[in-house]
């Protein structure tokens, strides 16, 4: 963790580079010892320059000679002073936030709760806990033993159900095995948990990450579906073999890297039947077929992919979101054109290894049964 952190802090220093990398080849390149090279040979020259131009404002603004030979004003002395203090006091404030971002505030994990509320919901699945993990991130910024303690938590909190809404891995098929084995805890005591893949579990070999997650027992469910019966407090395949008071647990692809099938993920579904979705892109929420006069019934709809921004500055908010719609999906319960989105804040980092203000979490999410509509007088 030690490693991690301190690694961390540099890729941070290093970012510069790494946007340039990024903007001149249109990838990221985060295996290659090449392109970490040449990001982080751009990002320290650059703050050397940026230094020595630092140290020449300095002289320009306290009006110090050149020359040593000649005396240095007292004037000139007092406004070195001020410009040191401030430039002092500046440097600290951003050591301070950085400090923060980078060794405090991304392994301060949290637990969020909500209450779901669900129409005509079977008093069997009433108080049933789900656990929604999201965006573990496996790799070179998110260690194994964070992971780790997350699925401690996770445990402690004994779900009846845990939903992983993908992005196990950050990149490269290296850490697909690994990432796959930290869920085994998880499983192992036979509860339930079904899982959908992300964006970057398809960069780094989509049906890999599938097969390794089913063999531990996991319940793969991109463009599929399968039936929580709380009588056996496990899963069945058929809606036809499966008791009336029964939860549906359907998954989406990822939106951009896979396909969206809603017939696969719902159809045939009973109607009268609670629905939960796993989509790993809160856009998934936003596509034609939940904007159509008769959408799909979807009770809720569970997301990852947007860290919450990972960075939520006072008054300017969430300055950037992986989404179309902005920080409408950032993070948190939010009302989508169709049904409720949950979208986590998730566990690991990607881009640039810091969050500020967006601590990681595990969702704990609790059903309960709607209040009925008054009826209508005729």
């Amino acid at each position: 963790m030690a490693a991690k952190c301190i690694a961390n802090v540099l890729n941070v220093l290093c970012a510069p580079g790494w946007g340039i990398v990024h903007r001149v080849s249109g990838h990221w390149h985060t295996d290659s010892l090449g392109a970490a090279f040449l990001a982080a040979s751009l990002s320290w020259t650059g703050w050397f320059v940026g230094l020595a131009m630092l140290g020449a404002l300095r002289r320009a603004a306290a009006g110090i000679p050149r020359s040593r030979a000649r005396a240095v004003p007292a004037s000139s002395s007092r406004r070195r002073f001020l410009f040191d203090g401030t430039l002092g006091l500046g440097c600290a404030s951003t050591l301070a936030v950085g400090a923060d971002a980078t060794l405090v505030e991304p392994w301060d994990l949290r637990v969020t709760r909500y209450d779901v509320p669900i129409a005509g919901l079977p008093a069997s699945l009433v108080g049933l806990k789900l656990v929604q993990l999201s965006d573990t991130h496996l790799g070179p910024r998110i260690p194994a033993s964070f992971i780790r303690d997350v699925v401690t938590q996770t445990l402690a909190l004994k779900p009846d159900i845990v939903l992983l809404t993908g992005d196990y891995v950050h990149d490269g098929p290296r850490w697909i095995e690994p990432a796959a084995r930290l869920f085994e805890p998880l499983v192992a005591p036979g509860r339930v948990v079904v899982g959908v893949l992300g964006n970057h579990d398809w960069w780094a070999g989509g049906r890999r990450m599938a097969d390794a997650l089913t063999r531990i027992g996991v319940r793969m469910i991109d463009n599929a579906r399968c039936f929580y019966d709380p009588r056996s407090r496990s899963l069945v395949n058929d809606a036809n073999e499966s008791h009336e008071e029964c939860l549906c647990l359907a998954g989406l692809g990822d939106l951009k890297e896979d396909h969206v099938d809603f017939d696969a993920a719902l159809s045939g579904v009973p109607e009268s039947m609670p629905r939960l979705v796993l989509a790993h892109r809160p856009d998934t929420a936003e596509l034609p077929e939940l904007h159509a006069p008769r959408p799909p019934r979807i009770d809720l709809m569970l997301c990852g992919h947007t860290h919450g921004g990972q960075v939520r500055l006072p008054i300017v908010g969430t300055p950037m979101v992986p989404s179309r719609y902005g920080s409408k999906y950032a993070a948190g319960l939010v009302q989508g054109p169709a049904c409720r989105v949950l979208i986590s804040r998730g566990v690991g980092m990607s881009i640039l290894p810091l969050r500020f203000g967006v601590p990681p979490e595990i969702v704990e999410i609790t059903l309960t049964r709607a209040p009925a509509a008054p009826n209508n007088p005729a």
